[in-house]
């Protein structure tokens, strides 16, 4: 007798949910796509326990037609697209006509909807895939679906769900992508009761931005316009200094879908170039209008993963525009060729009185460290970025933001150690703009940031005043540390906020230090060298990169073909 059998209809049924719903989130991402495809203006989603027990979703779009209301949990239905020629030049978020199939096969499912020309609404009941009850209602136009207990008749995926913060965290990250492009939708979204996001339809993306991510970031942000042919770029991009630590603050869509591709996201890094900092991450929200033929969805169940037709010049397209965008703000420096100025001029040269005087209080000082006397010469400096010297065994190049760095770096790391954590309190609170995500962090590890210094109170529903925070960090960026470590916490990150990490105060000293273009004058220079050279590692910053490079006098002669 043969093996190969024909599966059961509920089984096929299950399997193919498994690839459409893979937690509440998906759910919710169903849902909310086919009330945007429907042309809603008004979009509510309530959420209970992080969508595991309860979700509905609301809209004002058009309806469902009564004779077809049974027929769309039968999967594979759909009024998107007609033939084979449709599925290659999609317009809508949704078209396999998989997802409430798939979500009324793996919970229990209630839906009332209503057009605008039918003079009643249609309700139904369906469980376990099969329509319990079905009858007319009075409704408004549009649909509302309740879903409950997912997964109720598939315990092994019910068993692998995470907790309710991380389920939830993943429908609110759902719905914040989608409220950022569609500005002309109001989105309501509750959980447990309570309003996290409420946003009103507004005139443009920025608007937006500013309900959803608040105004302190909102202010970074750089407004980017680019066209090429097909190819059109808009949205957002934020400053080099605003960059975060994670990528929450990325969004990246293709028709208004939102999608996630490498290598798109790897052209607004490199379009940026040397202005991120290792470790950061640059905030944007960009939708890509290309036409739809070139432009394949249909490749993952989840539909974020498309392929692009001539992938390599939509990156050009990317970069080319961030680094216009960049340009055009004067954030990218040209430099241009001029005498210097008198002061330095007069510094650089060694016959100069003054020039000789610093010298010699230089060279007097006897930098020491580890009974190592080193005297160091200084001779001038590049582009107010890298300072020259020479010792007796060659010539010295210093970055300067770098040596600075390292500097503050050993400064406040020893300051912490020896203080401890004592907290310096604010004259004057500081208020934080946060999103909804943040408030949902910020609640859950209230009494962990308090405990490291961190004083934090509510101040309306999207606010908070940061009161004190430990005084290791002085006066520098109050408001992006408090955001670094939302944004760690907000990565799943275990470690003890109280023993603050070095990482912290490297950032807090990176903040802190000269900058590469700052314009020093020579005594400024001195006491940064005198510094470093009594650190324990003057070589390079807290972060790995070279504060110091050093060529022999063997090394130049070598490269002046003195020497073989």
């Amino acid at each position: 007798m043969g093996k190969i059998k024909e599966l059961d209809k509920d089984l096929v049924n299950k399997i193919a949910a498994g690839e459409v719903i893979e937690r509440p989130a998906s759910v919710v991402k169903e849902l909310v796509e086919n009330a945007i495809d429907a042309g809603a203006a008004h979009i509510s989603i309530e959420v209970i326990e992080g969508g595991k027990s309860f979700i509905k979703v609301s809209d004002d779009g058009c309806g469902i037609e009564k004779e077809d209301v049974v027929i769309s949990i039968q999967r594979h239905t759909t009024s998107k697209i007609d033939n084979l020629q449709d599925l290659f030049q999609i317009t809508t978020l949704g078209f396999r006509g998989e997802a409430l199939a798939s979500i009324a096969s793996i919970a229990k499912l209630e839906m009332i909807t209503k057009t605008k020309e039918s003079d009643v609404g249609v309700s139904i009941t369906v469980e376990n895939g099969n329509v319990l009850k079905q009858e007319y209602v009075s409704a408004k136009q549009g649909t509302t679906i309740t879903i409950s207990d997912i997964f109720y008749n598939i315990p092994a995926r019910k068993k692998h769900l995470k907790g309710i913060a991380v389920e939830f965290s993943h429908i609110l990250d759902i719905i914040t992508r989608y409220a950022l492009i569609h500005s002309e939708i109001h989105f309501l979204l509750t959980h447990n009761g309570k309003i996290i996001i409420n946003s009103p339809s507004t005139a443009d993306m920025l608007g937006n931005i500013v309900t959803i991510y608040g105004r302190d970031l909102t202010k970074e942000l750089l407004p980017l316009s680019f066209a090429n042919g097909d190819v059109e770029i808009t949205g957002y991009i934020g400053r080099p200094n605003a960059a975060r630590t994670d990528k929450e603050y990325q969004s990246l869509y293709i028709n208004k879908r939102y999608i996630k591709n490498y290598i798109l996201n790897k052209a607004v890094y490199d379009g940026y170039g040397t202005f991120l900092f290792h470790g950061r991450h640059p905030i944007f929200i960009l939708n890509i209008n290309i036409l739809p033929q070139k432009v394949d969805v249909n490749v993952h169940p989840s539909k974020s993963v498309v392929r692009i037709d001539k992938e390599y010049l939509i990156y050009e397209a990317i970069k080319k525009a961030v680094i216009d965008t960049l340009v055009e703000e004067n954030l990218i420096p040209e430099i241009i060729e001029s005498k210097p100025k008198e002061i330095d001029a007069k510094l650089m040269m060694s016959s100069s009185g003054q020039f000789i005087e610093y010298q010699t209080a230089f060279t007097q000082s006897s930098l020491q460290k580890q009974k190592q006397i080193l005297n160091i010469r200084l001779i001038g400096k590049i582009h107010n970025t890298f300072i020259i010297a020479e010792d007796e065994k060659g010539m010295i190049l210093v970055d300067q933001h770098a040596a600075h760095e390292r500097v503050m770096y050993e400064k406040f790391l020893k300051e912490y150690k020896d203080k401890q954590i004592q907290v310096q309190q604010l004259l004057t609170p500081i208020v934080l703009h946060i999103t909804p995500n943040e408030c949902v962090i910020i609640e859950q590890n209230i009494e962990l940031l308090q405990n490291a210094g961190f004083h934090l109170e509510q101040f309306g529903h999207d606010c908070y005043l940061l009161r004190s925070l430990p005084s290791v960090f002085g006066r520098t960026q109050h408001k992006q540390l408090i955001y670094d470590i939302l944004d760690e916490l907000n990565l799943g990150e275990t470690v003890k906020i109280e023993d603050i990490k070095e990482e912290r105060i490297a950032r807090a000293a990176c903040r802190s230090a000269v900058k590469a273009h700052d314009v020093l004058e020579f005594p400024e220079i001195y006491k940064i060298l005198e510094a470093l050279f009594q650190c324990e590692n003057k070589f390079t910053c807290p972060h790995g990169r070279p504060a110091i490079i050093h060529y022999s006098l063997y090394e130049l002669e070598k490269k002046f073909k003195r020497k073989e």
